[in-house]
């Protein structure tokens, strides 16, 4: 069995899964790490499906498994949790298909993994400068995200939301995940951290975002949902509800 499933959420990403996967071969090969690699297409409307096929052969030392999610584009959480669910490995890294993760960190992230963290997280805000490959308005969304999570739940998290992370499979699993949008990620980080789990976070800055596919994401389609998962921890915490 793989020690790391990476993840890769993937719709309409032809043009940029060429790429990933090749940056992705050249960290696990350097650093012999033993991998496999879900890539799900979530029923993209180009030849994403095709192109990860075909590059399976390519790089066998990803060992890619190939699914396409069939589910109308509920969204990147119930993509993401359907990866987990076929992940075979003891830890687990979400990967943005569209190659804006800083993939150089995750041998780092599985050497925390293996010292006893339970997450290990890139974080875009412990340096300031890994945060101006942000667009603006989302550096001031997650500002006020950072000190809502400060005020109600009385912890520094200076990154809950990024997607780019590992964890732990089993440890994940059992806490439960039910978000099907982008929430999924400050979901894991609060259950961790709520759980008495522990959960790390390292500087990392992503490439621009305009030069992947991350212009997908619409904050107006989140903040509901991030908020929805922070009242959620709150009121857990308070012990008004279990999270």
């Amino acid at each position: 069995m793989p020690e790391l499933s990476i993840i890769l959420p993937s719709f309409n990403e032809e043009q940029h899964l060429p790429e990933t996967l090749e940056k992705l071969h050249d960290v696990v090969t350097q650093t012999s790490l033993d991998v496999e690699t879900i890539v799900l297409d979530d029923e993209s409307q180009d030849k994403t499906l095709e192109v990860a096929t075909d590059l399976a052969a390519r790089y066998p030392a990803l060992h890619v498994r190939v699914f396409h999610h069939v589910r109308q584009r509920v969204g990147f959480g119930a993509v993401a949790r359907f990866g987990i669910a076929h992940a075979r490995g003891r830890y687990c890294c979400f990967v943005s298909a569209d190659g804006v993760d800083p993939v150089e960190l995750i041998p780092e992230f599985v050497k925390r993994l293996r010292a006893g963290a339970h997450q290990v997280q890139c974080s875009r805000y412990i340096r300031a400068a890994d945060a101006r490959s942000v667009p603006r308005k989302y550096r001031i969304y997650q500002s006020v995200y950072r000190r809502l999570v400060r005020w109600l739940l009385g912890r520094e998290i200076t990154d809950s939301t990024y997607a780019f992370r590992a964890f732990d499979r089993v440890y994940v699993q059992a806490l439960g995940l039910t978000s099907n949008r982008f929430s999924l990620c400050p979901e894991i980080t609060f259950k961790i951290v709520l759980s008495g789990g522990v959960s790390e976070l390292i500087p990392g800055q992503p490439a621009p975002y305009d030069a992947g596919g991350s212009n997908k994401f619409k904050l107006s389609n989140e903040t509901l949902g991030y908020a929805y998962v922070l009242l959620r921890a709150w009121m857990h915490q308070r012990k008004l509800y279990w999270f």
